[in-house]
């Protein structure tokens, strides 16, 4: 392990992150605004592409911040280079971040602009609506 690993408290072994579809409709968005109700979830856009981030610290880092299955590790970390490092990487400059439900209304709004927005949301919610009232009389069927 590096000195420059024990100093940053192996940030890149305490998150995983994945592209995701970027959301182009009112349901598409209220996905992506789910994934930020919950705890260490954050969603960012680099250069264009859609990513969700979780923190969640790897099973494999010690309290001493080292890999305890460095022979073992993941393809994936062996190729992670000290130049992708998040430590020394500094901010990343993201397109955009998001860190909370409501960020995320605010860009939406702004995305699919209001009025389509709001008729977009407001037929989301009826078919929901319409949906879960067919469900209920299934289950009162049975």
């Amino acid at each position: 392990m590096s000195d420059l690993c024990k100093e940053c408290g192996a940030k890149c072994c305490r998150y995983f992150s994945f592209e995701i579809d970027e959301p182009e409709t009112f349901e598409e968005f209220e996905d992506v605004r789910w994934y930020l109700f919950h705890q260490g979830v954050s969603v960012h856009v680099d250069e264009g592409e859609w990513y969700i981030s979780i923190d969640n610290k790897c099973n494999m880092l010690g309290q001493d911040n080292a890999c305890e299955g460095y022979d073992k590790r993941p393809l994936i970390c062996r190729k992670y280079a000290m130049v992708n490092c998040d430590h020394t990487g500094g901010d990343y400059g993201y397109d955009e971040l998001f860190t909370s439900p409501e960020q995320l209304d605010e860009y939406a709004w702004k995305t699919l602009g209001k009025r389509n927005y709001q008729k977009q949301r407001s037929r989301a919610l009826q078919r929901a609506e319409r949906d879960y009232k067919l469900a209920r009389e299934k289950d009162e069927q049975k």
